[in-house]
């Protein structure tokens, strides 16, 4: 287009840059909403992926004691309960990072000034394209499913052990300086007996908290119980595999503990996401 033709547009293209101010500067509250919805999912996606895959390590190498004995088993029954309890402030620091991260880089994204090269039709394609308050809902959108299924697959692996290395360590207060030690052990163990009922668990949270996204927003945290109920009852099925010939402990051992934590974990993620989709909804004209 020549330069005369622009010239004479150009009343045109200055009234749509007006338009577009005008629009980002009322939808910036709703863009700073969606992003903050945006980067807490992406602090809890990166958390619970760290916190699953070091949990996840303290099981397998409690699992791989069984294949060592002497000094390298105690060794390996150290390193399974630090892992264990790494965990935890592996996950939150990951989380911290990863929401500072994510701050900073949709900050600058969603900031970013429209630059107009001088060529009429790419610059009113590129006004017209620009929506950035739909662009940041379409980011915390697609984090929703990795915000509930990465921190629901660390609990399921990690707080389980957790509960039982508390219930040992509160009455010895922590003077037992062999505790981690002794309690590589019972991972080891556990792993062994009731590893496929934690897997279980994982398994079931995961596909609930995937399946959250088809479902109505005033309706997530509704017949939870049926979800996490089935979740335990799986899992208590299949701890009852050697559970026959150890007493029936090991599946009183999983309901008991499965008690205390899930119904608790399913909740807070449906009450999260619908608190976050509450927000995101507000965002909409």
């Amino acid at each position: 287009m020549s330069a005369c033709a622009y010239r004479s547009l150009e009343p045109v293209l200055q009234q749509r840059i007006a338009a577009l101010r005008e629009r980002h500067e009322t939808e910036a509250p709703f863009v700073d909403v969606a992003r903050r919805v945006a980067v807490r999912r992406v602090g809890r996606a990166a958390g619970g992926f760290i916190a699953t895959v070091v949990g996840g390590g303290a099981l397998v190498v409690g699992l791989a004691s069984w294949l060592s004995s002497g000094t390298e088993e105690t060794y390996a029954h150290t390193v399974a309960s630090v892992l264990l309890v790494a965990a935890w402030p592996a996950g939150i620091v990951t989380a911290l990072v990863a929401r500072a991260v994510a701050r900073g880089i949709l900050s600058g994204w969603a900031d970013e000034p429209v630059r107009l090269t001088g060529d009429l039709a790419k610059d009113l394609a590129r006004l017209d394209a620009d929506e950035p308050l739909a662009a940041m809902r379409r980011t915390a959108e697609r984090w929703e499913r990795s915000a509930a299924a990465w921190p629901l697959a660390a609990l399921s692996l990690v707080t389980p052990l957790t509960i039982h290395l508390l219930v040992d360590w509160i009455p010895n207060l922590g003077r037992d300086a062999s505790l981690l030690q002794d309690y590589g052990t019972w991972i080891a163990l556990s792993v062994v007996l009731v590893g496929h009922s934690h897997l279980a668990v994982l398994v079931g949270a995961v596909r609930w908290a995937r399946s959250l996204r088809g479902r109505p927003t005033e309706l997530l945290a509704t017949d939870l119980s049926r979800s996490w109920g089935v979740t335990l009852l799986v899992a208590v099925g299949l701890a009852c595999l050697p559970g026959i010939v150890l007493l029936g402990i090991p599946p009183i051992l999983v309901a008991l503990t499965g008690l205390l934590f899930i119904p608790a974990m399913y909740l807070v993620t449906a009450r999260c996401i619908q608190r976050e989709r509450f927000a995101l909804e507000a965002t909409v004209a």
